[in-house]
């Protein structure tokens, strides 16, 4: 196992530590700017596995004690002027949405964090929505989530989720109208509890599809300004796609962005996973007093099993007709859904067990406050693994398995263009 290095960093004025994570920083004399706050004397600041933090010395000379093994002194600041141009030209309208869009490791998180600093100068209070249901630093995968801040910050994972939309999938293009309509419900419910200024965090899908994914967010969000980090034919299709009257300012993609590869970010949201349902309990709840939104057999209704089926080598022990599409559970442990077409109808065989391991979104009221994994579901009752403290009546399945060790693997029991 590596050493975590412990050392003493003199930074004269001028300088930027940059620190790559999993490391602690504290600042033992002086003060320092971090994505637009200011850290002082004493204060301690964790940096995040993956992820890299900013510590400039702006105005003082700061002594810095660094617990990790990655980082290295910088001429300058590590915020591009573009972004500080960007920041004092939105920060004029005490209300609205501004909305951040651009690739995947280009800045986009830093510079929302960067946005929030900068707006809590004027502000007493900032919301952030984190739309990206891959990467999401606010709340768990597969959820779009928003929460409020009233004092700096270094890193958007700092914030506590107030807000959350359950989508259950961790690819926008897996369900785009369930995430444009969970942006608008998250954007709805800040604004009801009297957040007036909003920074959008947008996910980083930039294909031709993506970016008209966002054309059609920024229609019915109705932002008061984009702030866009695409560059090149991107930045060109997507002033193409948007509506003309949309404010939109372009500016530079930071050049010390840590990039990550496929790999780092499973991992990141493992360890999202594994945050969140460390403090988890069990709770069983009886299914006459739970409302399944969207279960296939729960919410079906009854059918005939597609003659030919049997041949086949399943033995059926239910089939459902839910969404115009019919369902079979069969006796056996199926890895993955399978999709058949039998006597020209399709059919989605599930096996015995099928939604354990489920992440699901749990509500109360009709809103979604919370997420659970479930363990089981019998005739009766089904259990579910949460941190929810309070109760919930309603469940949401997702197309998102984890095992018991977190790892996750996508389980598309739904139609969707993965079936195509």
């Amino acid at each position: 196992m590596e050493r975590i290095v412990r050392q003493r960093i003199v930074l004269r004025v001028g300088k930027t530590l940059l620190v790559d994570g999993p490391a602690t920083v504290q600042v033992a004399s002086g003060m320092v700017n971090v994505m637009g706050a200011v850290f002082a004397e004493g204060s301690w600041v964790k940096v995040r596995g993956f992820r890299r933090t900013p510590f400039h010395a702006e105005q003082s000379e700061a002594s810095l004690v660094v617990e990790g093994n990655n980082y290295r002194v910088i001429d300058g600041s590590t915020i591009p002027s573009s972004w500080l141009e960007a920041a004092e030209k939105t920060a004029t309208e005490e209300k609205g949405v501004v909305m951040v869009v651009g690739e995947a490791d280009s800045g986009k998180t830093s510079l929302a964090t960067f946005l929030v600093n900068y707006y809590l100068n004027f502000q007493g209070e900032v919301g952030i929505v984190d739309s990206d249901p891959g990467q999401n630093d606010l709340g768990i995968p597969g959820t779009v989530s928003g929460g409020v801040v009233n004092k700096g910050l270094s890193d958007l994972s700092q914030v506590k989720p107030e807000v959350i939309e359950f989508v259950g999938f961790t690819a926008p293009e897996s369900g785009v109208e369930e995430l444009k309509d969970a942006v608008v419900r998250v954007l709805r419910r800040l604004r009801e509890r009297g957040i007036g200024k909003i920074v959008l965090n947008t996910d980083g899908w930039a294909d031709s599809k993506g970016l008209s994914f966002k054309a059609e967010l920024i229609r019915v969000v109705k932002p008061s300004f984009v702030i866009s980090l695409l560059d090149g034919e991107k930045a060109l299709v997507f002033t193409r796609v948007i509506d003309p009257s949309t404010r939109m300012i372009q500016v530079e993609k930071s050049r010390y962005v840590k990039r990550r590869s496929r790999i780092h970010r499973r991992t990141l949201r493992m360890l999202n996973y594994r945050r969140h349902f460390a403090r988890a309990r069990l709770v069983k709840r009886s299914l006459n007093e739970t409302v399944f939104l969207n279960h296939p057999f729960l919410k079906g209704e009854p059918a005939r099993a597609p003659w030919g089926l049997k041949e086949l080598g399943f033995e059926e022990l239910e089939a459902k007709l839910y969404m115009g599409t019919l369902y079979v559970r069969i006796r056996d442990e199926v890895e993955e859904p399978v999709v058949l077409n039998v006597g020209g109808k399709k059919t989605i065989v599930l096996g015995e067990g099928w939604e354990r391991g489920l992440l699901v979104g749990l509500g109360r009221e009709s809103r979604i406050i919370g997420v659970g994994i479930i363990e089981s579901l019998s005739g009766s009752e089904v259990t579910v693994k949460t941190p929810l403290t309070t109760g919930f009546d309603t469940i949401k399945l997702g197309e998102i398995k984890l095992d018991a060790s977190f790892n996750e693997r996508n389980f598309y029991w739904r139609p969707s263009r993965h079936h195509d």
